[in-house]
């Protein structure tokens, strides 16, 4: 029988320490720097390495842009070797010692399409450590582990004392506090019948996205953390962004990330976007903004409008051009 060993919050195991939770700053109207190209491999993602930096920032020599701290990521697309020394070459013209980077890889996850083989409700297992239970009779056996942030297709929820469990067609069953539940959502008023809209629950950390009354795809997401709640209400996407670098260098605990990619703004500097640098969906953890995996919010920024123009980096919402509803609940 199932003996209940799992813990409210827990952190990655034996994973590298991530670089902090960084959110957008207002919206950009232009681009900062020069593009660089000409690389033969697609850019990839490092972090800077290193200890903590002193508090006084000291000053710089000419030949430096910025000086790099524990955390910074930057976006590469090659390299060079100068006196037997490695370089990495930042999509900005930049360069950085490759001693004092490591590669980042982004989360896999991704959520799933509904209306075919998936419909709501549907869950995704967001605790380390879950069991997979079978039912037997009043009882739940251990049927092996569940991975986080497995997909558990939901045909009913039991109650068993004071537990709660979420049970799938073929009788396997989880512990429902295990599990984030994406269930249909009534579309909020002024949405049109046929219109695209987004439902971002905070409670259950997923994301549904609509046309109309039909859910047509579902995700976990990690969103503000406390302190640095995501605000409730109904709002537009303002803008969107194939990428944007979010940092704030003249901060107590400062930060630069890189080609975030997939942004969407909805309301100020808040917005969805990709996440590379952690794996932690399920969770809230952010300073405000909606997390998502990168192949999420790729999926979403395609999808949700304003429509952006082919060859175009960006795009702001108009009235020839409006955004899609983001409705965000507790």
């Amino acid at each position: 029988t199932e003996t209940d060993t799992e813990t409210e919050t827990e952190t990655d195991a034996g994973a590298a320490p991530a670089p902090p939770d960084v959110e957008a700053p207002a919206p950009p109207g232009a681009a900062g720097g020069a593009d660089v190209t000409g690389a033969d491999d697609p850019a990839a993602v490092a972090v800077a390495e290193g200890g903590a930096a002193d508090a006084a920032e000291p000053e710089l020599p000419s030949i430096l842009r910025m000086a790099m701290r524990r955390g910074f990521t930057a976006s590469l697309d090659g390299e060079i070797t100068d006196d037997g020394r490695r370089f990495y070459r930042t999509v900005r013209g930049g360069y950085v010692r490759a001693s004092r980077l490591r590669g980042r890889t982004p989360s896999d996850h991704r959520g799933v399409a509904l209306g075919a083989t998936w419909e709501l409700p549907l869950g995704f297992v967001w605790r380390s450590g879950t069991r997979r239970l079978r039912r037997r009779g009043d009882r739940f056996l251990n049927a092996g582990p569940l991975e986080r942030l497995t997909l558990v297709d939901i045909a009913e929820t039991v109650q068993r004392g004071r537990r709660s469990y979420v049970v799938d067609p073929e009788g396997f069953a989880a512990n429902r506090r295990s599990v984030r539940v994406a269930t249909p959502q009534a579309r909020p008023e002024g949405v049109a019948a046929d219109e695209r809209w987004v439902h971002v629950s905070l409670a259950e950390q997923t994301l549904v996205a609509y046309e109309g009354d039909r859910p047509v795809y579902a995700t976990s997401v990690s969103t503000g953390r406390e302190g640095f709640e995501t605000p409730v209400g109904t709002f537009r996407v303002q803008s969107k962004h194939v990428s944007t670098t979010m940092d704030d260098l003249m901060s107590a605990d400062p930060y630069q990330i890189e080609d975030v990619p997939w942004t969407l703004y909805f309301e100020g500097n808040y917005a969805l976007h990709g996440a590379f640098w952690h794996g932690g969906f399920g969770r809230v953890r952010s300073h405000g903004c909606v997390n998502l995996a990168p192949a999420d919010a790729r999926w979403l920024f395609h999808w949700a409008g304003p429509e952006l123009p082919p060859g175009w980096h960006g795009v702001f919402a108009s009235r020839g051009r409006p955004g899609t509803v983001v409705h965000v609940t507790e």
